[in-house]
């Protein structure tokens, strides 16, 4: 039940498309997710469009949220589209899920 509730609250998967057209609406989602909960997994494997924009305000949400003393983790395992955006624009990502303290 504790992982249950781990998964429930500390993780959100984005899908579809993150782009100039929908920024708010997923920073929004975002938000409301974070507000839960200290620390929050974004899973972004399952995008299938993403812009600079887009991967911009994921990297400004990060940093809101760090200044708030809370922690948004850019998850992308496998979809090497994200990962190379990301690498262009040196915003940081995981291919792992942290360690809590490491």
């Amino acid at each position: 039940m504790i992982l249950q509730s781990f998964l429930t609250n500390r993780f959100l998967s984005l899908e579809g498309k993150l782009y100039s057209g929908n920024l708010s609406e997923v920073q929004y989602r975002i938000e409301s997710a974070l507000d839960n909960t200290s620390s929050l997994i974004v899973d972004l494997d399952l995008l299938e469009k993403l812009d600079i924009a887009g991967a911009y305000m994921l990297y400004l949400t990060t940093e809101t949220a760090r200044e708030n003393n809370k922690e948004i983790i850019l998850f992308c395992r496998k979809n090497n589209m994200v990962k190379r955006i990301f690498t262009y624009v040196g915003i940081r990502y995981y291919n792992k899920i942290p360690r809590a303290n490491a």
